[in-house]
């Protein structure tokens, strides 16, 4: 298991002006922003995040900022205290296996649903083209053109998109939130090392056949083994015992470092 190395940063050497646009609403955007930058752990547990702070470096007043942390509370990312300001949650073991059981769960029941009432040809198409994209995106050959800059998240509107065409879109939005800690905890698994490995242009393959070949068994057996069943998690985490004491080390190291900045500000 590897030796947690991270320093904290300046928030405005995290986030940064150019993330904002013209074009769309303020609030999705600092919203989408924050929450990237929390879920890879660029904002760690319990930094402060001062909304004065946020709307200087974004350039806009404190109101979509506000709306933004509140957005960040209904996923479980942000904690605001009264009188004292609004804080990173601390990274859960429990909120993440629950986030595994929702998201195995919902997915799961998704491709099954659709194994059962079949895809059209050109849905299959789409979603086979969003693969090789993925792919395209991987081997760093994908056009000038393309908007998508980043496999997650090709890899997210592939699975966004099995959702659209289950007609489950609600659904979506649901485990879009509680999926936040999953993503958090996978990069710090990732960061000690101990992160399963998986190819996942084949086993989007997989998934992608057994719907077109209307086998919803097979369809929701292998997105379980896509997600990782809630077992297979625990399994994970029990083998590497480790990695619950580096969650402790993790947030010690932050506080620790946070104290040192306050103190060289004195």
């Amino acid at each position: 298991m590897n030796k947690i190395n991270f320093e904290i940063k300046n928030i405005d050497k995290i986030i940064s002006s150019s993330y904002i646009t013209k074009q769309g609403s303020l609030v999705d955007q600092i919203y989408s922003v924050l929450r990237e930058k929390i879920i890879n752990l660029s904002l760690p547990p319990e930094m402060s995040l001062v909304e004065k702070e946020i709307a200087s470096i974004f350039q806009v007043s404190k109101t979509p900022v506000r709306e933004a942390l509140i957005r960040l509370v209904n996923d479980k990312l942000v904690t605001i205290v009264p009188k004292s300001g609004s804080y990173v949650t601390s990274i859960s073991l429990e909120r993440y296996l629950e986030a595994c059981f929702i998201r195995v769960t919902l997915e799961s029941g998704c491709v099954k649903r659709l194994a059962e009432k079949g895809i059209s040809l050109s849905q299959q198409v789409k979603l086979k083209s969003l693969i090789i994209e993925e792919q395209q995106i991987k081997d760093n050959k994908n056009s000038s053109n393309n908007s998508l800059t980043s496999p997650f998240e090709i890899n997210e509107l592939f699975h966004r998109t099995l959702f659209e065409y289950a007609g489950l879109l609600g659904a979506w939005h649901l485990l879009d939130s509680s999926k936040a800690e999953m993503e958090r905890v996978w990069h710090l698994e990732k960061k000690v090392g101990i992160r399963r490995s998986c190819d996942e242009i084949s086993e989007h393959y997989t998934i992608v056949e057994a719907i077109i070949n209307r086998d919803p068994t097979a369809a929701s057996e292998a997105m379980a083994d896509h997600i990782g069943e809630v077992d297979v998690e625990i399994d994970i985490i029990s083998k590497n015992p480790q990695f619950i004491h580096s969650i402790e080390e993790f947030n010690l190291l932050i506080n620790e470092q946070r104290k040192h900045r306050n103190t060289n500000k004195l």
